[in-house]
């Protein structure tokens, strides 16, 4: 049976990369983004280059809980099945910013909305025994679970490197959950990667990044390997590096307790925050 892929952030270089990838493996790509217009132009892209008709969009602003519910609900009522969510979305802001629901915008684009596609699809997903492939990177970031958006003291790196950190413990906190669902929640570092994401970052770190990033080929190749490949069925909780090479991650993102007091806490901001 055609399989079928959620892909976030497809507007992105690796996002795109990765869903031009899984397109080419013949599956039913469905692409999350925000905006319409280009949603609509990377979905003629795909099709021109992958010669694969079954591509469709999917539009939701992950800054906020309730368009990204209502687009769980459409996306169950209009296909009733999925093989693979792919968590690529992410941003970086340099100041503080809020959303509508009042959150820290990293903090609830990185970390909140792959959290809820992944409870609100996980239906679908065992029901085929799917994949949920997040992208990270070995962040070292330690949370403070008191100050987790930072309202108290705020710095962009260290806000982003956390919500990092969150990607990681709650792929690992997920796949716990997922134990003998069939289901396997992996996570993915893509390397340095060419990408818009670094434009607010200081200017010495762009200028490095600049130095040193390539192309989201490896990256996106790798995306579709674990999010559609026979080969990596069986990969519950691990952390894989670009090149296909399994990694670990820092001790502390191992901590069960640290990864289920997040999971409890981004549980209830959630329920709080849905009306």
């Amino acid at each position: 049976m055609k399989k079928t892929v959620l892909i976030s952030g497809v507007t992105g270089a690796i996002g795109g990369a990765a869903a031009l990838e899984i397109a080419n493996t013949g599956a039913n790509v469905v692409l999350l983004a925000r905006n319409k217009s280009k949603l609509e132009q990377l979905k003629k892209e795909i099709i021109e280059k992958s010669g694969n008709r079954d591509i469709d969009i999917l539009v939701a602003d992950l800054s906020e809980i309730a368009s990204i519910k209502n687009a769980t609900k459409e996306f169950k009522q209009k296909y009733g099945r999925l093989d693979a969510l792919v968590n690529v979305a992410a941003i970086y802001s340099g100041k503080r910013e809020i959303t509508k629901d009042n959150l820290e915008s990293m903090f609830a684009v990185n970390h909140v909305a792959p959290f809820i596609l992944a409870n609100e699809l996980i239906g679908l997903l065992k029901e085929s025994k799917g994949r949920v492939v997040t992208v990270s990177a070995p962040s070292t970031t330690k949370l403070n679970f008191d100050d987790l958006q930072g309202e108290q003291k705020f710095s962009a790196l260290n806000a982003f490197g956390a919500s990092k950190m969150m990607n990681l413990m709650f792929t690992y906190s997920l796949a716990r959950h997922l134990e003998g669902t069939g289901v396997s929640a992996s996570v993915l570092h893509p390397g340095v990667v060419k990408s818009n994401l670094t434009d607010e970052m200081p200017t010495i770190i762009k200028f490095i990044f600049g130095l040193i990033a390539g192309k989201p080929d490896a990256a996106a190749k790798m995306l579709s390997a674990l999010a559609v490949d026979t080969q990596y069925e069986n990969t519950n909780g691990k952390f894989f590096k670009y090149n296909g090479k399994e990694m670990k991650s820092s001790t502390y993102s191992y901590d069960k307790n640290l990864q289920e007091k997040l999971w409890t806490l981004t549980e209830k901001i959630v329920k709080t925050k849905s009306f």
